[in-house]
């Protein structure tokens, strides 16, 4: 269990990165890339790309090695919070202090044996961080560069939703409803992880970076003693991630026509307003219809295994399922 401990400072301290952070979303594609079985159905067509350009590169395998699908990776390879371009994040990572390095290769060693290259870099070994600095630089200028925009304003779009959460809430409403497996129980966020973990603020603040590639749930440096980051996914991606320049008629068309034709346009407009988790009320005016509209539509939807709802308060939230998002992509879950 991870658990954040806040104090009435930090509670005035809290930030939501203005976009996702390159080297976080290096290291979460990272993941998402060697992992076995499908991958999300929006992310499947950027995985395929992917793989068919750096999948067997040299610059994946030393990767591969500092980014295991799962369990530790080192805390120096994401030096920021939404904060600095790619450029001089990299940097940071190369200038990390050789003390810092041994430490976090020492740990990454207890759970995965030691190479040649790992050892290299826990040494603080010139040529080897130069290598790692080129691997970096290959696998973002391939893997997250092409699609910045498209990050960039889903971001923005989750952003302006934890704003209207703060000002109809307070904190307490956004960080209760950051992410489905996360528990505000103030002054502790806690959220299940594979290792026990407490993370005291002590009036340092936090900062709340959305990350396209980070899924299941919240993640944070294991080294309590950084600066304080919570990476929360952004909510269910809908379109494929394609690289900024591909038109959508490369998709084959409008993609909700299909939908349309099989659910008709105030259901499927109900449920692509779902991506994102709302009040029947909520639902309805993003669609333009009346609540009693989308209560009746909800309740198809929902039988269909394409939605799910839940009372919270004297509300009735909606978000789309799986199922859901993989009708309005046209994919079959893998």
């Amino acid at each position: 269990m991870l658990r954040i401990h806040f104090t009435s400072e930090d509670l005035r301290n809290i930030t939501v990165a203005d976009d996702v952070d390159p080297l976080w979303e290096v290291l979460l594609s990272l993941h998402l890339v060697q992992e076995r079985g499908g991958a999300p159905l929006p992310l499947g067509h950027w995985r395929r790309r992917v793989r068919s350009t750096v999948g067997r590169s040299v610059s994946m395998r030393m990767l591969a090695e500092l980014a295991r699908p799962w369990g530790y990776s080192p805390d120096f390879l994401t030096p920021g919070r939404g904060d600095t371009g790619f450029e001089a994040q990299l940097d940071r990572v190369l200038s990390t202090p050789r003390p810092r390095l041994r430490k976090e290769f020492t740990a990454l060693a207890e759970e995965t044996p030691a190479t040649v290259w790992t050892r290299a870099l826990g040494d603080g070994e010139p040529d080897a961080l130069r290598r790692l600095g080129g691997a970096l630089s290959t696998y973002h200028r391939t893997a997250v560069a092409p699609y910045q925009g498209a990050m960039r304003a889903h971001a923005e779009a989750d952003r302006a939703r934890r704003a209207r959460a703060l000002l109809s809430g307070g904190v307490d409403h956004l960080l209760a409803r950051l992410h489905p497996r996360v528990e505000w129980q103030a002054p502790v966020l806690q959220m299940p992880v594979y290792a026990e973990q407490d993370v005291y603020l002590d009036g340092r603040g936090l900062v709340l970076v959305p990350s396209y590639f980070c899924r299941i749930q919240p993640i944070t440096l294991l080294d309590a003693d950084q600066p304080p980051v919570l990476v929360y996914p952004l909510s269910p991606l809908l379109r494929p991630l394609l690289p900024d320049d591909t038109a959508d008629a490369d998709l084959g068309g409008p993609r909700t026509t299909p939908v349309v034709a099989l659910l008709g346009r105030t259901r499927a407009a109900i449920l692509e307003a779902a991506a994102t988790t709302g009040s029947t009320s909520q639902l309805a005016r993003r669609v333009g219809v009346a609540a009693p509209v989308v209560s009746r539509h909800a309740t198809v939807l929902r039988e269909a295994g394409l939605l799910e709802s839940a009372r919270h308060g004297g509300a009735v939230l909606h978000r789309i399922t799986t199922l859901g998002v993989a009708l309005l992509n046209g994919e079959v879950p893998e």
